[in-house]
């Protein structure tokens, strides 16, 4: 552990300043956007919102990010890259301000879909940016440490939206304005980032690493599109369970055990910490397992959780099973996107990571409107139901699909190459 701890401290000497702006503008936009996240349904709820439209909502931001994610790739190789850095943040908040001060469910809608649309620009900068700002020794180092920044931001915005509310109310405030109050101070917080993205100095995003002009956008792809539709598929049906009941589980906690905004903020922020739990335990588990079997052992043995959250109304029981099924779904997500990331042509990786982004988002979208609608009319057991089916479904494509393609190519390893293609 020291020795770890000896080489990061020697490794942040030699970080640039450009990737230092960029990873301290992005806690601060990351504490911002994570407090809307905890905050925003609860505010919905407390407005009068039934959860079925609260999930219409929602999709309507995913479907925008969804929409925007290619067009937006595309874009920011042919833009002065600064300018963008210093919109994105400007236009999530703007788009959130507008959804918690609007009257009309049009309007809310309208506001999410900016801040989706601004969200896209978002997702596909950081890894270029990062690419370019650090050199080969940093560089890995560098990737962890923006991963980790992400998660701190989490926990840390978490925690304070979960008490900001608590504190407003205490004044006699009713709890929606409350929830909106809390609101605007997360979002002021998240536009504080551009103090520092505006001191970053590259100019453009480059296809080659290191400056220059790049290379022309272009979809040549020389990886089979069978194997990219083997690899979308998976997270496509985990999409689709997903988006039954992962984006309503802190009005889960609020509705089913009245749970106040700041012990939700507290879970979720608790749930983070095994996060990072199941982040370092997902190499060993892929050494010993193998990639594919890792993610379908993470996802068979989230079930029981599953169900917990389904069927308990006591609370503990409750909160252990959402803090496991986190850890373990949240394991087999990154372990997953690392064998796409190998079993494709290098050439093709960025397109990858934009297609299965786009998968799981799609689906996810579509089942955030019938688990908010399904939630709403019949209670959360029949959404978890529907959530374990799909886990299940998905566990068998990822074996019946890429468990081969994984063992092909071990013996292609072994034999000296690494041409994975079917």
């Amino acid at each position: 552990m020291k020795s770890i701890f000896r080489e990061y401290i020697g490794i942040s000497k030699i970080i640039r300043k450009d990737a230092w702006n960029f990873l301290i503008g992005n806690f601060f936009a990351g504490f911002g956007f994570t407090g809307f996240s905890l905050l925003f349904n609860l505010y919905l709820k407390a407005s009068g919102r039934g959860e079925g439209t609260i999930g219409h909502i929602l999709s309507v931001g995913t479907y925008a990010t969804v929409l925007m994610i290619f067009p937006a790739a595309y874009l920011i190789r042919k833009m002065s890259i600064k300018p963008v850095m210093l919109i994105v943040p400007v236009m999530m908040s703007l788009g959130y301000s507008i959804a918690i001060q609007a009257e009309t469910l049009q309007m809310i809608m309208a506001g999410i879909a900016i801040a989706g649309s601004a969200g896209a620009f978002s997702s596909v900068i950081g890894g270029p940016l990062l690419m370019q700002s650090s050199g080969e020794i940093e560089r890995t180092h560098l990737f962890s440490i923006n991963h980790a920044v992400a998660l701190l931001s989490g926990i840390t915005g978490n925690l304070v939206a979960g008490s900001l509310p608590d504190l407003i109310q205490q004044m006699g405030i009713s709890a929606a304005t409350g929830y909106k109050t809390a609101i605007f101070v997360h979002l002021v917080i998240a536009v504080v980032s551009l103090i520092f993205y505006s001191k970053i100095k590259v100019r453009t995003i480059s296809l080659t690493g290191e400056g220059g002009e790049g290379k022309k956008f272009r979809l040549n792809l020389k990886t089979p599109k069978k194997l990219l539709a083997y690899l979308a598929v998976p997270p496509m049906i985990v999409g689709l369970g997903a988006g039954m009941t992962i984006p309503f589980l802190n009005l889960y906690f609020k509705t089913r055990f009245e749970l106040s905004a700041n012990n939700i903020g507290m879970l979720f922020a608790l749930a983070q910490l095994f996060t990072i739990g199941g982040a370092l335990t997902a190499p060993l588990l892929a050494r010993r397992f193998g990639k594919i079997m890792s993610v379908i052992m993470s996802q068979v043995f989230s079930l029981p959780f599953l169900l917990i959250l389904g069927i308990s109304h006591y609370l503990p029981l409750a909160v252990i099973a959402f803090l496991i099924r986190n850890a373990l779904m949240n394991m087999s997500a990154p372990i997953s996107s690392n064998f796409s990331m190998e079993c494709v042509h290098p050439d093709d990786r960025s397109i990858t990571s934009g297609l299965l982004s786009l998968a799981w988002l799609f689906t996810w979208g579509i089942t955030a409107n019938i688990g908010g609608y399904l939630i709403e009319h019949t209670g959360y057991m029949l959404p978890f139901a529907f959530t374990m089916v799909f886990y299940v479904l998905s566990s068998y494509l990822y074996y019946r699909l890429l468990y081969p393609v994984e063992k092909n190519r071990s013996l292609s390893v072994k034999r000296g190459s690494t041409d994975t293609f079917i």
